[in-house]
């Protein structure tokens, strides 16, 4: 009850200080955020479910909820245009996987990162239909994590467009990481680089 009031009062905040047409906009994206933390919660606390059920639903919901394809293309930079169609094609397919399960991954509770709650701290507009939802991930015996999601409201859905850890965004850190490697091997270095990973 207190994480659906903390977010109703960011969410009424952030409205009532935006223009009409903008609050559709923080609206939809506040009942996203609402909605898709409060299934990654229900997984956790899903007794009956085994690890790998969870993660599997896990990442279902993570892939339903993050623009993965916008990502991989934004993090290869330039090196996407001079891809050619079966390269782009590969990229997308192993980065939706690489991505997903490298961020799954981090709520496994063999890793130690076991989740109590996850609480949203605040919602706030940073661009014309982008907002960023800050959360705070309680977790067990662990201190506690900061993870802001930058959100980009269409004319179809909310999705989120890029990750931050304690302030660190996962699209800088990949955009380097790719682009010295597509620099050096091309982008079907990208793509082995990523399936070594996984295999690892």
């Amino acid at each position: 009850m207190k994480k659906y009031l903390m977010l109703a009062v960011a969410t009424s905040l952030t409205a009532a200080s935006l223009p009409s047409y903008a609050m559709q906009s923080a609206n939809k994206c506040g009942a996203f955020a609402e909605n898709t933390i409060g299934q990654m919660v229900e997984i956790f606390h899903d007794r009956k479910k085994t690890e790998e059920q969870k993660k599997q639903l896990l990442s279902d919901v993570f892939q339903q909820a993050v623009d993965t394809d916008w990502i991989g293309q934004f993090v290869l930079g330039r090196h996407w245009k001079s891809a050619s169609a079966a390269e782009q094609t590969d990229y997308l397919k192993n980065y939706r996987t690489y991505l997903t399960t490298l961020y799954i991954s981090k709520f496994n509770d063999e890793s130690g990162f076991g989740v109590d709650a996850i609480k949203i701290a605040d919602l706030k507009p940073t661009h014309e239909n982008q907002f960023e939802a800050d959360t705070l991930i309680l977790r067990k015996g662990e201190p506690d994590v900061h993870v802001s999601y930058t959100l980009e409201q269409d004319t179809a859905q909310c999705q989120v467009h890029d990750i931050k850890v304690e302030g660190v965004s996962l699209l800088a850190n990949h955009r380097s990481e790719f682009s010295a490697v597509a620099g050096n091997s091309g982008v079907k270095g990208v793509i082995d680089a990523m399936k070594k990973q996984l295999s690892n």
